[in-house]
């Protein structure tokens, strides 16, 4: 797909093409309309002013007067009686001619070539060297001459000129055209990564707000945008922040008398009393959530401990025994002991819950989970699972929150824990990456 600035460069340099062979075109038809039979005349009062010449102040020797024109700027092409062909001046491009029209000349007609010479669409007729391009006269009835100037003689040094000067103003006009427009797309490249750094959730810098034309006017107004967007995320973030903190108080009370009401029930009673628990448990679980996410948009964390990467892991595998004997997950480690990095050790434990509890959710019973921790280019933690995998659909949303690719196997979760991962990993300053495939598991990779 051609950029902007190829596509400006390209129509521009394209205009300049179509023009030129429009004006060319235009030039053409007013030549053959206007010009030509003027030229045709002046070619026609020369040869007759030089056929004066010859019977009032020549010996009566063609060959020198036909050497003499040749000098003043004119080229020839004599046809003897005995149809010899002589050259004076420049060589024609083309000496076709008719039988007849050399015939006719030598009888005392004249040939009037110039001026019947045919219309071509790009190709001025005062520039074709052709002998049928000429003009036609008889000497002494015996030679036939036929005679135009010899442009290249005479205007070669114009001819270099004008090569010269259309050569400078092609490349000049290219030159100055890459440039014109590199400077018109370079506030529209600023522009386009202002949106994504706004996808990102940062603010733009460096916006071309003190432009006076539309491209100032589209970056103030961006501006403001980006403002009003900031306003309204703040606000978000504080009522998802009060609402979750609000919401914890009635679910620890609710979750306490559904406990209270199981240990005193039976039968039917103890059932919906079981439910009520679990339902609360996991409204309990999302508006943790919900608190981390808003702790992480407002980045009011401290990310400057040293975190020993695999005990950290390993801590989380424990506390998840319960959850992998449960399915008969075997879990196989690779981890390099002297893997430190510097951020906040409980969110990274929260990325290890996130990832192991996700591969535990995706893995058949009696399944393999194996996650790895290496430092290769920049410390890496992979957590492989060989499950049921994703599809590409699936995996283009995976990161988004509340997104859930498979309510079947997930129904009980929040669509958060992945996301909330993310969020954390890019807080310190890394990148999470997903490889799955459908029927072959999924590996996700956490690179610092």
């Amino acid at each position: 797909m051609k950029t902007l600035y190829t596509r400006i460069v390209l129509t521009v340099f394209m205009i300049l093409l179509l023009s030129g062979a429009i004006a060319l075109l235009v030039s053409n038809v007013a030549y053959y309309v206007w010009w030509q039979p003027s030229y045709s005349e002046k070619t026609e009062q020369t040869a007759q002013a030089a056929l004066d010449y010859f019977e009032t102040h020549t010996d009566g020797e063609p060959s020198a007067f036909y050497r003499l024109l040749a000098q003043t700027g004119y080229q020839l092409l004599v046809v003897r009686p005995d149809g010899e062909v002589d050259r004076y001046g420049g060589s024609f491009r083309d000496e076709q001619l008719d039988e007849a029209v050399i015939a006719s000349v030598r009888s005392g007609e004249r040939y009037d070539g110039m001026r019947a010479y045919p219309f071509h669409l790009f190709w001025l007729g005062l520039f074709d060297n052709e002998v049928v391009n000429t003009y036609g006269f008889s000497l002494d009835g015996e030679d036939a001459v036929f005679i135009r100037p010899d442009l290249g003689a005479q205007i070669r040094e114009l001819h270099l000129f004008v090569g010269l000067f259309f050569a400078l103003l092609t490349g000049l006009a290219f030159i100055l055209i890459a440039l014109s427009t590199s400077l018109i797309v370079r506030p529209v490249r600023t522009l386009t990564d202002a949106t994504r750094s706004v996808a990102s959730g940062a603010r733009p810098l460096d916006l071309p707000t003190e432009r006076n034309d539309e491209i100032g006017t589209l970056a103030r107004r961006f501006s403001d945008m980006v403002d009003s967007l900031e306003k309204s995320e703040g606000e978000r973030r504080r009522f998802v922040s009060s609402v979750s903190h609000e919401f914890q108080t009635p679910l620890t009370s609710i979750k306490g008398y559904a406990s209270e009401l199981a240990a005193r029930t039976e039968g039917d009673a103890l059932m919906y009393a079981g439910i009520i628990r679990d339902e609360t448990d996991r409204l309990s679980d999302l508006t943790k959530q919900l608190l981390l996410l808003a702790r992480l948009d407002e980045s009011n964390v401290s990310l400057s401990e040293q975190v020993d990467v695999s005990a950290s892991i390993e801590d989380v595998i424990r506390r998840h025994a319960f959850q992998l004997d449960e399915k008969g997950i075997a879990v196989a480690t690779e981890l390099d002991t002297s893997l430190v990095v510097t951020g906040d050790p409980l969110l990274l434990a929260q990325v290890w819950t996130n990832l192991l509890t996700n591969a535990i959710h995706a893995s058949h019973d009696g399944g393999l989970i194996t996650i790895k921790a290496y430092a290769a280019d920049r410390p890496t933690v992979s957590i492989q699972d060989a499950g049921v995998g994703m599809d590409e659909a699936t995996q283009s949303r995976l990161f988004e929150r509340f997104y859930k690719g498979d309510v079947s196997r997930t129904g009980r979760g929040t669509g958060l824990g992945l996301a909330i991962a993310q969020d954390i990993v890019r807080l310190h300053g890394g990148e999470m990456t997903v490889e799955s495939h459908l029927g072959t598991g999924s590996t996700f990779y956490v690179r610092f």
